[in-house]
């Protein structure tokens, strides 16, 4: 193997030229979207017992009676329930139940712009590529081949070398582009997620209904428990209090049978 030789390639190129290139942005949004749905309803027990029945309801949602889960209570004075996908709330200051059911929802929508960036360019570039082979053609490597590698790379760089330019000389209107771009993909993927906010919406509001419609006997189930309670305590409260006696207090399901003797 003989020592090898180089060959050398130096292009330079005047540059003159228009220039565009379209610059792409992507913007993702996202947004959570929530729907209550209640179902309002007035406990009416001071129209038949009074005002002791509403005090004697209280003691029974606040766990006073043994037979009787508390429920929970805020600072407000309103009793809570959970009854997992559903929940009770009971204002004493109003009389009044609610039963409500809620869901949240997270919405994400992504979007695309493009926008042309242009100018024109002027300036020289100079590139420079060397290539090897050896006397002998060892390994295949005569000046053919030399010669055409050079070039090759030669080419590659001055392409790479006139794009720089371009971008060197045209840095401000490409980032005028991307930003004309970034606003654009934010516009569009804003209006997608109004559109996918809205159909989820709706999609969110038939569930509520179906889960409200299915919860609402059980949620009735409980308070008439609770209100059946009352009644009782109530109403054995007034007879001792006025010298009576209790001479059978039993519950049996949601039957209660209560004998009393007044004198």
């Amino acid at each position: 193997m003989c020592n090898p030789r180089r060959v050398t390639i130096q292009l330079n190129r005047c540059i003159e030229s228009a220039w565009r290139q379209t610059v792409e942005q992507v913007q993702s949004v996202s947004g959570s979207v929530s729907e209550l749905a209640r179902i309002n309803t007035r406990v009416p027990l001071d129209e038949e017992m009074g005002d002791s029945a509403l005090a004697m309801l209280e003691r029974v949602l606040s766990g006073e009676f043994k037979e009787f889960e508390p429920w929970d209570r805020d600072q407000q004075g309103v009793f809570h329930r959970n009854l997992g996908d559903l929940t009770m709330m009971y204002d004493p200051a109003t009389h009044q139940l609610s039963v409500e059911t809620q869901l949240t929802e997270t919405v994400t929508a992504e979007a695309r712009a493009a926008v042309e960036a242009s100018g024109f360019t002027v300036g020289e570039v100079a590139v420079e590529a060397v290539g090897t082979y050896f006397d002998d053609n060892w390994g295949g490597r005569d000046e053919g081949v030399a010669l055409e590698e050079a070039q090759k790379s030669a080419d590659h760089k001055l392409s790479k070398a006139i794009e720089e330019l371009h971008l060197q000389q045209h840095a401000s209107e490409l980032e005028a582009a991307r930003d004309q771009a970034r606003t654009q993909a934010q516009i569009l993927a804003e209006q997608q997620l109004a559109e996918r906010q809205a159909a989820t919406r709706e999609a969110l509001r038939d569930r509520l209904r179906v889960t409200l419609a299915q919860g609402a006997e059980r949620a009735s189930h409980i308070m008439n428990q609770a209100v059946g309670e009352a009644y009782r305590q109530t109403l054995i409260s007034l007879v001792r209090q006025n010298g009576g006696r209790i001479l059978t207090n039993e519950q049996t399901g949601s039957v209660i049978n209560v004998e009393l003797e007044l004198y």
